[in-house]
């Protein structure tokens, strides 16, 4: 199992076309964070030896987003964010993730320091 923490405010999935990703800047942010995403993954996959998940292989996948503050984004948005993120590098293609982990929530915190997303992924049994 990989399991990996982001440190920092969540941002999550926005809808793109093509030239909206260069003039909205809720987009330009959130590409922002997928790039934060993979260099945490990245960091966690060199300490555990964590190659990539072939196509076809079932896949579990679970985050816990912690936010401070309002209700800013649906879970499924958050969710979707990080499995983008970790497409072509934790593994091949998020549509093999067959299953969502016990963990998988949205927690409020009280201080924003505290805000983060730990995240899990595993081959299914």
């Amino acid at each position: 199992m990989l399991h990996f923490t982001v440190k920092g405010r969540a941002v999550p999935y926005t809808r793109m076309t093509r030239r909206g990703k260069y003039v909205r800047t809720d987009a330009q942010r959130y590409l922002a964070y997928q790039e934060v995403v993979q260099l945490y993954a990245r960091q966690a996959m060199a300490k555990e030896s964590w190659q990539c998940i072939p196509k076809k292989v079932p896949i579990e996948f679970g985050c816990k987003v912690y936010l401070k503050g309002g209700l800013d984004g649906d879970l499924s948005n958050y969710v979707k964010g990080i499995e983008d993120a970790l497409n072509r590098l934790v593994y091949e293609d998020d549509r093999y993730i067959v299953r969502y982990l016990k963990e998988t929530e949205k927690v409020f915190v009280d201080h924003k320091d505290e805000e983060r997303v730990e995240v899990w992924v595993q081959i299914s049994s």
